[in-house]
């Protein structure tokens, strides 16, 4: 009933489409198509859960801070779960890096937490998909939610974060199904006296699923 109030009329026509201003609005479209509106099992890094809005919250919150009391203190690489004991999981890891403090009024590193190196990041991202993987039941599907970056004199260089994502989800047995796009045109962008690409105001949503297991 919450799904229904809150898709409205393109809900029962199933008009969903792949680009959304706000996070509730296009998750609540994924489940719609891949969870036949069930809602999602799990986030193993819920932070305070401000993705999901009122009526999308997960089964089941863990994060390595809990922010909120009804979530679960648990690292996403290493999860107390059981082997193949989830039908799905919404991963919204943070995506910055910088091998500095905070200069220049860099505003969203002084806000969320963030790696030193891309190979650093790249290298949580592989181990989480990994655990993933392993507590996924067979044909589960896994969201993340990821941006890619830039950094350097000029913006520059520029880091394709979700090709990279997908190369890896795909060697570890996932397939890709599908992939949402998120705008915000209000996000916080530092000053720079050179610009050496665009400046990014979105983010994507890759939908996965864990496919089963070959043998022999």
């Amino acid at each position: 009933m919450a799904q229904q109030t809150l898709m409205g009329q393109e809900q029962k026509i199933m008009r969903f489409v792949s680009v959304y201003d706000s996070d509730e609005k296009i998750l609540s479209a994924i489940n719609q198509i891949y969870l036949e509106g069930i809602g999602f099992g799990l986030d193993p890094t819920y932070s305070k859960g401000n993705i999901y809005g009122k009526y999308l919250q997960p089964y089941s919150k863990y994060d390595i801070e809990p922010q909120t009391p009804d979530t679960k203190k648990a690292d996403c690489r290493k999860l107390p779960l059981k082997d193949k004991s989830e039908i799905s999981i919404v991963f919204d890891p943070p995506f910055l890096f910088r091998n500095r403090k905070a200069v220049n009024n860099d505003k969203m590193c002084g806000r969320f937490s963030y790696f030193k190196t891309f190979e650093e990041l790249i290298q949580m991202y592989k181990d989480s998909l990994k655990e993933f993987h392993r507590v996924l039941q067979d044909y589960g599907i896994l969201v993340f939610k990821c941006q890619d970056m830039t950094d350097g004199s000029g913006s520059r260089p520029f880091y394709d974060t979700h090709c990279e994502i997908i190369n890896m989800a795909r060697q570890i047995g996932f397939s890709l199904r599908d992939i949402g796009i998120l705008v915000k045109t209000n996000k916080i962008i530092r000053k720079a006296k050179e610009q050496g690409c665009l400046r990014k105001v979105h983010s994507y949503y890759i939908v996965l699923r864990r496919e089963p297991t070959k043998t022999g």
